[in-house]
């Protein structure tokens, strides 16, 4: 017998207690009371974030969730090979291949629940296609459909201390990345072979890959402000600088850190200045991320830039998914979003000051969770510059 032959999905995978999912199931069907919900449907992609949060279900490809007010949930999986992983996974026992039509699946499921006739919730008119939306009304003709996407949403934002311990993981997991890029980068690697550091400092402790944005330029004549999504075959020599925007997950808890790395000498004197403006803006935005800001003292808390004489190209604050609100410094072109922040909410705040030449930039941040004495750091991985390859 193999090792680990007879475990089940609770030994397997990482799992909330009942207690946990008990409070999730009920904040979500008080909700969906008030609203005047049979029922709702969640249209997922993968990861599936909505998904996830219900029925603890890390989807890796399409997937649709029936969650009624009343009676057990369903979840729908496009691949039948996906089935034992999903049941394994999952702490609801109903997991179903929709087959070759979801709407024709989840249609009828709805109709052997006695809902042809109810108001439903779909998770989210922003999410679903409209092909699917359009054959989900014609075959529930007399079915009301409404957007709860953005109700559920506000329900997840406030994390519990349970949520808090997998953000802290993740945390730890971008912590990894970045140690391991400051005892590995050396003059001669491309950009390719650093990417491949930051896989390989996570994978072994259960992380899953999120974005990976890596850019590279010579500090003394720099062409790249910002990360790049996507690697290219550059060189790094002494005098190059990497700049990283690092986000690694932990069973679906994903943060997110940003830190800068000199090539075998000392930051440049405008590189030095460019860290300096982001780091002090790093740290007006969390001291001020209490319950109660809203994102116009935000914005104003980040003027630091500004007052450098840089401005911004990215957002400088945001929440799950580079949204819930996207914000900009006041020379960014990202518009004043409302927002007000609330205890246990998690935000990413990210300082990108560049040149107003659009020559040099970096960035510098991290995840903070809300608390009443400002934002508390979800990284231990210290606010540096440090100088790799000696």
């Amino acid at each position: 017998m193999h090792a680990g032959a007879g475990l089940t999905g609770r030994d397997l995978f990482p799992h909330f207690s009942d207690e946990e999912y008990a409070r999730r199931h009920r904040a979500v069907r008080e909700a969906m009371a008030q609203e005047g919900l049979d029922a709702i449907v969640i249209s997922g992609g993968m990861g599936a974030p909505e998904v996830h949060y219900l029925a603890n279900y890390q989807a890796q490809s399409p997937c649709w969730l029936v969650f009624p007010r009343e009676g057990e949930s369903a979840c729908f999986i496009h691949f039948y090979n996906h089935l034992p992983c999903a049941k394994a996974q999952a702490i609801i026992p109903d997991i179903r291949w929709y087959g070759p039509s979801p709407t024709e699946t989840v249609g009828e499921e709805l109709r052997r629940r006695g809902l042809g006739r109810s108001r439903i919730g779909l998770v989210s008119f922003s999410t679903i296609s409209y092909k699917h939306f359009t054959d989900l009304q014609r075959r529930l003709p007399e079915v009301e459909f409404v957007d709860f996407g953005p109700r559920l949403t506000r329900l997840r934002w406030a994390r519990s201390d349970e949520e808090l311990a997998y953000l802290r993981r993740s945390g730890y997991l971008t912590d990894l990345a970045c140690e391991a890029l400051e005892q590995r980068l050396k003059p001669g690697m491309t950009e390719h072979d650093i990417l491949s550091i930051v896989y390989g400092s996570y994978i072994k402790n259960g992380g899953d890959p999120g974005i990976h944005f890596i850019a590279t330029t010579n500090m003394a004549e720099p062409d790249r402000f910002v990360p790049w999504q996507r690697v290219t075959p550059r060189t790094i020599g002494v005098g190059s600088v990497v700049i990283t925007e690092l986000t690694v997950s932990y069973w679906g808890y994903a943060t997110q850190i940003h830190r800068p790395f000199a090539i075998g000498q000392e930051p440049s004197p405008v590189y030095r200045k460019l860290f300096d403006a982001a780091l002090e803006c790093y740290e007006r935005v969390r001291r001020i991320c209490k319950p109660g800001t809203s994102s116009a003292e935000i914005v104003a808390a980040t003027s630091v830039i500004e007052e450098y004489g840089f401005t911004s190209y990215d957002s400088v604050f945001h929440g799950e998914r580079g949204k819930f609100p996207e914000l900009g410094t006041q020379s960014a072109a990202h518009p004043l979003e409302p927002w007000t922040l609330v205890e246990n909410m998690v935000h990413v705040i990210q300082p990108n000051p560049i040149t107003r030449d659009l020559r040099a930039g970096l960035q510098l941040g991290a995840a903070v969770v809300v608390k009443p004495d400002g934002g508390e750091s979800l990284h231990n991985y210290p606010f540096k510059f440090p100088v790799c390859g000696l």
